[in-house]
């Protein structure tokens, strides 16, 4: 049997300490990580071996040779042009003529292959996924099996609310050769976005494995320190090559320790390591061949590779040091910093937590370094939550960050495209829609200023304008919570995609950004879009039936824009509006109906001639209502009761399920300029149109709506327990009619639950449909009790 190493990986999370070198390459205990997994196929008697390469070639090649000095026969496959999971393991054909395993250069795990190759045998699979469970899926591929193994549903990097397990896919595959015939010559394929799909959709004998033992992505900075601490704790039963003096303190050959030296383990400390008198070496520190550190130095749980110098009396704590960088004397460094290689850190020098510095850098002495260099200072891991980026104001989301973060889109997108830019009235939105501008121009892109305006009218502007995408920013109601909210679409005015938000994501982290003299964006002011939104809509309306009907409204909305926006509409419609709170009442005024409008423009809630508030459920409904004969085709989320479906069957709607993310109803009726559901005014004159043909006021319509029974709860829980209380969910509701669209929904004889857990929170969402309201209220209750007791 043969194996193929995939050693091809920019690992760009792990940045800086990968600027240099290959992450297969980067040293765990001193050792390449790579190394590791020859032993582990040698060890399972596999020693004729493929490494796919792309990425700094050459230093693995130097490195490992021909495989003689590890016991094992190396060949090598270097790509030219990047060809995906499977396009490398194609590109190896020639080498593989007869079964073969693939495993990656860049993990940690001692999982028993012998035992997952005999599986393989037993169910005469054509492939086979080796599988484990982990706390956290959302950077893996998610997989489902039954009874037998056979995998039945396969999602690659999901959501929290497409995490229907925790046991993931950990990129290591037995195949047979026949494998290869399903995967293109010199194309970029990848085997969990094309390969294991097409094998689910054609029958084709393909199971999981479920292994036991430890397996580490090494694909953050946290878990390549953590891979690390596990070894020194025993947790991987991998050798440690090197004698243990004591217990769990390791030393390589030829190290020299002076006078005075405390080690306190676990330790580890490579060859040629000299550590001068009165140097203490606190737990889970690991120092690389030929580490010099000066005397009274004290380190703790800091990784310092190889060629490396710690000057006197610095501390070190919880930080990484790559290779040949210089510590000066009398440094402070910060846990979680890292340091990249031939850095040079001058005394008394104050290198503070979390901070990130690219190679080849001289910090001078006394700097405090608080922000990184060459690097983003947003220490979360995710920038983007449901409803675009969140962050408090001028505290997290600063003029700073979103010059950085328009110059990471602008990375993804071809020079001299447009993109729209608007805001809210608020002036520090203004503001940083401004930073925007500056930063999109001088990455050549030209931008399309919109002025002041809402999501509904960004959505608009970008479809009427063809341009590329805009970004709304918008600060929230009230005010005093500060936050601002940044929202990007797409060409067609929608919610970008989770794999365009990656790569912002990605771009951001890397600080890939592209900056020319020579190619600057041009700027455009566009203040069109308001009169040309409200033209469009008003050709969707019945205008003589609105202003037959001299309808009298109270509004509540944001002061600043939403009036004046609106006035010149109302108008035009007859339509006598009041501003003013709805809890001044609405039978107060003599309206006919109360509206709240949302700040954003994409939601409100509205009100009867009585003061009586409609539920979500009766607004969808009368939406579905004033919708029939001008949409064909509608997206409803999950959530949405079953009467709603049958009402819209009715009306001859189209109705498809989807995802509670907007961006996933949108996309159902992709062409139309107005969503009703994401356009609050849209949806409101539609309302008013249809109140207008049926000559009834809202509260007699409301009482002949469908009535059901709902129930929702938000449950705690930590994220590290999601993709467990998933599993259990799943493996406990064995053998009842399930819908995996988004998070898991169980239909019970009583109605149904969807489980879904949040993807900003610690929270998992229970909502419940039941035949009567007791009913609803009950299943809420038990599942919400099962969540917190899978925990």
């Amino acid at each position: 049997m043969k194996a193929v190493i995939m050693a091809g990986g920019k690992g760009t999370r792990l940045r800086p300490l990968t600027s240099h070198t290959p992450k297969p390459m980067v040293p765990l205990l001193n050792r390449p990580c790579m190394e590791y997994t020859i032993d582990l196929l040698k060890k399972h008697g596999i020693t004729e071996i493929a490494v796919t390469l792309q990425y700094l070639p050459d230093a693995i090649k130097s490195e490992f040779g021909d495989g003689s000095r590890y016991g094992v026969s190396l060949v090598y496959f270097e790509e030219t042009t990047p060809l995906g999971t499977a396009g490398s393991v194609k590109n190896c054909a020639d080498f593989l003529d007869e079964r073969f395993i693939v495993i990656s250069g860049d993990t940690l795990t001692d999982i028993d292959l012998t035992a997952a190759i005999r599986f393989h045998e037993q169910k005469q699979s054509l492939a086979t996924l080796i599988l484990t469970k982990v706390e956290t899926p959302l950077e893996f591929g998610v997989v489902m099996t039954d009874e037998s193994g056979r995998i039945i549903r396969f999602l690659e990097k999901p959501t929290w609310a497409e995490v229907f397990s925790d046991t993931v896919n950990t990129g290591m595959y037995i195949f047979e050769p026949e494998v290869l015939s399903y995967i293109e010559d010199e194309r970029e394929v990848d085997f969990s976005k094309e390969v294991f799909p097409f094998f689910l959709r054609e029958g084709k004998p393909m199971y999981g494995y479920a292994a036991d033992g430890y397996w580490s992505d090494i694909g953050s900075l946290e878990v390549y320190r953590q891979a690390q601490f596990d070894l020194l704790d025993g947790k991987v039963h991998l050798e440690i090559k090197a004698k243990e003096i004591a217990p769990r303190i390791y030393l390589e050959n030829h190290v020299r320790i002076d006078s005075s030296v405390r080690l306190e383990g676990p330790v580890y400390i490579g060859e040629n390591v000299h550590l001068q008198s009165g140097v203490a070496i606190g737990p889970y520190s690991i120092l690389g061949t030929n580490t010099v550190v000066a005397s009274g130095t004290r380190l703790s749980q800091a990784i310092v590779w190889e060629n490396t110098i710690v000057g006197k009396k610095t501390e070190i704590n919880g930080t990484t040091l790559c290779r040949k960088v210089q510590i000066a004397d009398s440094v402070m460094l910060g846990e979680g910093a890292v340091i990249g290689d031939n850095c040079r850190i001058a005394s008394k020098s104050v290198v503070k937590a979390g901070v990130k510095i690219w190679p080849d850098k001289d910090v001078g002495e006394s700097a405090i370094v608080t922000t990184s260099l060459i690097y983003g200072t947003k220490q979360t891991k995710n920038l983007f939550g449901t409803n675009g980026i969140k962050g408090m104001g001028n505290v997290e989301i600063t003029p700073e960050f979103v010059t950085r973060l328009a110059a990471s889109y602008a990375y993804l997108l071809q020079a001299g495209s447009r993109i729209a830019l608007s805001a809210c009235a608020h002036p520090f939105a203004q503001l940083l829609k401004h930073s925007v501008m500056t930063s999109l121009c001088s990455s050549g892109i030209d931008t399309v200023d919109l002025g002041i305006g809402n999501s509904p009218l960004m959505r608009f502007g970008v479809s009427s304008l063809q341009c590329a995408g805009g970004i709304h920013i918008f600060m929230t109601e009230p005010l005093e919570d500060k936050e601002i909210v940044i929202q990007f679409v797409d060409q067609d005015g929608l919610p970008v995609s989770r794999d365009v938000e990656r790569k912002i994501e990605n771009a951001y982290w890397q600080e890939t950004y592209v900056r020319s003299l020579h190619h600057l964006g041009q700027l455009h002011v566009e203040h069109q879009v308001q009169e040309a939104y409200l033209r469009a809509l008003s050709q969707r309306i019945d205008t003589a039936g609105i202003r037959r009907q001299r309808f009298r409204l109270l509004v509540e909305c944001e002061p600043r824009f939403t009036p004046a926006f609106l006035a010149p509409l109302f108008d035009t419609l007859g339509v006598n509006v009041q501003y003013g709170a709805i809890q001044e009442g609405v039978m107060k005024h003599e309206a006919d109906l109360g509206v709240r409008l949302d700040k954003n423009g994409e939601h409100f809630s509205l009100f009867t001639e009585r003061g009586e508030k409609l539920t979500a459920e009766q607004l969808i409904a009368l939406q579905l209502l004033s919708c029939s004969g001008i949409h064909s085709k509608i997206g409803l989320p999950v959530s949405a009761p079953m009467e709603l479906e049958h009402l819209a069957q009715l009306l001859q709607l189209e109705v498809v399920r989807t995802k509670v993310s907007p961006r996933a109803m949108m996309e159902v009726s992709l062409g139309e300029r107005f969503h009703p559901m994401f356009d609050a005014v849209y949806s409101l004159l539609r309302i008013l149109s249809y109140l207008a043909k049926e000559e009834k006021p809202l509260s007699v319509l409301t009482e002949l709506l469908p009535s059901c029974h709902m129930e929702k709860k938000t449950v705690f829980c930590p994220w590290t327990s999601k993709g467990k209380v998933m599993r259990k969910m799943l493996e406990e509701n064995k053998g009842k009619l399930l819908e995996l669209v988004d998070g898991i929904k169980v239909y019970d004889a009583g109605g149904w639950v969807l489980i879904l857990p949040d993807t900003e929170d610690s929270h998992v969402k229970v909502i419940t449909q039941g035949a009567t309201a007791e009913t609803a209220a009950t299943l809420a209750t038990t599942y919400a009790r099962r969540i917190a007791e899978y925990q």
